[in-house]
């Protein structure tokens, strides 16, 4: 609304005076929030390059025993004996929140670490290269779930951040400066009509004066 659309009243001051403290105390409430976004931003960042160092470190690991164990019994025999192994539990993506942001939980049905009895393939047929082999893919898809929750909720945790950043930024520069604008001009225009009612009384004041001397 351009200022000269505005009515210079007093309920129209007042009205301006109401919506500039509402936007004063979302302009605080919301450079809070943003303040712990960002805290909670380099914190989740923090978490991810760790975890990112773990992941990799974990699949280095884990193909490092895989070689090693077809070198040890064979590349066929090891495909054979991985067609034995059941599927990894199914997983269940819960959330919670963030400071408004709402993150993924990512929670497995079962247990990542089978024990040896449950892992589908003859412990005496195999060799212990192969239990090797196993644990350490299970470790490594242990880091890679940690480092998938954590990725998805540093892009969601930036978005919000990013938004909330940009409606602090229209309070501070547009909407605020704005309606103080307004506000000023209504005050201005205001104080120059009861100027204006001043001198006319005054005058009036005059003439009737001058009229009653006349008399």
């Amino acid at each position: 609304m351009a200022v000269e659309q505005i009515k210079p009243t007093r309920m129209a001051l007042l009205q301006l005076k109401r919506r500039i403290s509402l936007a004063e105390k979302g302009y605080e409430l919301l450079k809070k929030k943003r303040d712990s976004l960002v805290m909670q931003f380099f914190d989740l960042v923090a978490d991810r390059k760790r975890l990112r160092k773990q992941a990799h470190s974990r699949l280095q690991e884990a193909y490092g025993a895989l070689i090693e164990a077809q070198m040890y019994i064979g590349k066929r025999e090891l495909e054979n004996i991985s067609l034995a192994v059941p599927p990894t539990s199914e997983f269940d993506i819960r959330t919670y929140n963030i400071m408004g942001v709402v993150v993924p939980l990512i929670k497995l049905r079962g247990k990542i670490k089978r024990p040896y009895m449950k892992r589908g393939y003859s412990l005496i047929n195999t060799s212990s290269k192969v239990d090797e082999v196993v644990d350490k893919f299970q470790t490594a898809l242990r880091a890679i779930i940690d480092l998938a929750e954590v990725e998805e909720q540093v892009r969601l945790v930036a978005e919000e951040l990013e938004s909330t950043k940009r409606r602090v930024n229209a309070l501070e520069y547009v909407l605020l400066p704005q309606l103080r604008e307004k506000y000023q001009w209504v005050e201005l225009m205001l104080e120059e009509r009861e100027r204006e009612d001043f001198f006319r009384l005054k005058r009036m004041k005059g003439v009737l004066k001058g009229e009653q001397r006349q008399r």
